[in-house]
C-alpha cells in the first residue's frame, strides 16, 4: 500500500510541470488571441444584412420547388467561392491586420455578389409567374407623351459613335458601385458605404416584386428589334413555362419595369452627395446612363419613370427603416492624406 502511494507521488511529481506548461502555453495563447483580434462583436448592421440574405435563399429554394424549376449549382460555384475568399479577406482584416477600410469594403463585396446571385434567380422565378405583359400599356403611355421609342433607337443606331459611347456608359454601373465603396470606406465613411448598400439591396428587391406585378419584355421584344438579344429569349421562355432549367446559360438581367438601371444610376448619385467632385462626376455620367437606358437596354421611356420612383421610394424606405441601424461614422482622417477633397 506505502508503494502504490509513493508511486503515485512521484507520478504527480514528474508529471505536473509538464501539465503546468501545457496549461499556462494555453492561457499565453488565449491572452494572445484576445489582445490581437479582439472580440467578435458582430453589429446589428451585419446581422441584418446577412439574416435578409438567408431568407432571401430560403423563399428562392421555396419557388424553384413550387414552380418545378431547377437550378444548376455549377453555374453559380464561382460566385460562391469568390464570396468565400472575400469573406475569409475580411475577416482578416477585422480581427487580425485590424484596417477596418479593406474590412468593410471586402465585407461589402460579398454582400454585393451574395445578394447579386440569390436576387438574380428570385427575379427568375417571379418572371415565371402568370401573369399578363403590360408592355402595350408602356408603349401606350410612351405615345401620349410624345415620346416615339422606335423612331429614337433608330436614330441612335444610326450615328455608331453616339450607339458606342452610350453602350459604355450603360455598362458602367458595376464599376460605378464599386468605385463608390472603395472611395467611401478608405475615407473612413463607412456609414454612407452601408446607406449605399442598403440603398442597392432595398431598390432590387422592390423592382423585383414590381416586376412580378408588371411584368414586361421590353422595347425589344415588343417592336421585335434584336430579338437575338438573350434576355429576350429567357424572359418569354421563362414567362411561358419553357423554361425549367436555370443555370444552363449565364444568368441575365431581364427586368424591365421598372429600370433598375435608372434607379441605380440616381442612388449612386445621391450616395455621392456632400463629396463635390465625386458628385459632379457621378451625376454627369449617369445623365448619360439615364439617356441611355431606352436605346442600349431596351426600356420602354415609361420604364425611366417607373425607376425614377423606384429610386425615390428607396431612399424614403432607407431613411425610415434603417437610419438607426447604419454603421457609425468613423472620424479617422483619409489614409495617407489620398482622396482629399472628394
Amino acid at each position: 500500500m506505502c508503494l502504490i502511494i509513493v508511486k503515485s507521488f512521484l507520478k504527480q511529481q514528474v508529471c505536473s510541470p509538464v501539465e503546468n506548461s501545457q496549461h499556462k502555453m494555453w492561457k499565453n495563447f488565449k491572452r494572445w488571441k484576445e489582445k490581437r483580434t479582439g472580440k467578435a462583436d458582430i453589429s446589428l448592421n451585419t446581422r441584418l444584412v446577412w439574416s435578409l440574405m438567408l431568407l432571401l435563399v430560403a423563399v428562392d429554394a421555396i419557388g424553384l420547388k413550387a414552380e418545378g424549376i431547377t437550378l444548376v449549382f455549377r453555374a453559380l460555384l464561382s460566385n460562391a467561392l469568390s464570396i468565400s475568399v472575400i469573406v475569409a479577406m475580411s475577416a482578416i482584416y477585422t480581427y487580425f491586420r485590424r484596417i477596418s477600410s479593406i474590412a468593410e469594403m471586402t465585407h461589402m463585396m460579398a454582400v454585393i455578389l451574395a445578394f447579386t446571385a440569390s436576387g438574380s434567380v428570385c427575379s427568375y422565378l417571379v418572371a415565371a409567374l402568370p401573369r399578363p405583359l403590360v408592355d402595350s400599356y408602356l408603349a401606350a403611355s410612351d405615345h401620349a407623351l410624345g415620346l416615339d421609342w422606335l423612331a429614337t433607337y433608330k436614330w441612335v443606331m444610326a450615328h455608331q459613335m453616339i450607339y458606342k459611347m452610350l453602350y459604355v456608359v450603360y455598362s458602367s454601373l458595376v464599376p460605378q458601385l464599386l468605385l463608390l465603396i472603395f472611395i467611401l470606406n478608405y475615407r473612413g465613411r463607412s456609414a454612407r458605404a452601408w446607406e449605399m448598400m442598403w440603398l442597392f439591396m432595398v431598390s432590387c428587391l422592390i423592382c423585383v416584386v414590381l416586376s412580378g406585378i408588371w411584368p414586361a419584355v421590353g422595347a425589344f421584344g415588343y417592336y421585335h428589334v434584336e430579338n437575338d438579344r438573350a434576355y429576350v429569349h429567357v424572359f418569354m421562355a421563362l414567362h411561358d413555362g419553357t423554361l425549367k432549367i436555370i443555370g444552363d446559360t449565364p444568368i441575365q438581367g431581364i427586368i424591365q419595369f421598372p429600370s433598375f438601371h435608372v434607379a441605380l444610376a440616381i442612388l449612386l448619385t445621391y450616395a455621392a452627395r456632400g463629396m463635390p467632385v465625386l458628385f459632379i462626376f457621378y451625376l454627369e455620367l449617369n445623365t448619360l446612363v439615364f439617356l441611355s437606358t431606352p436605346s442600349i437596354g431596351g426600356h420602354h421611356f415609361a420604364d425611366l419613370w417607373g425607376g425614377i420612383a423606384l429610386a425615390v421610394v428607396s431612399i424614403l424606405v432607407v431613411k425610415k427603416v434603417f437610419a438607426n441601424i447604419l454603421v457609425p461614422e468613423t472620424n479617422r482622417p483619409p489614409e495617407a492624406g489620398h482622396l482629399k477633397g472628394i
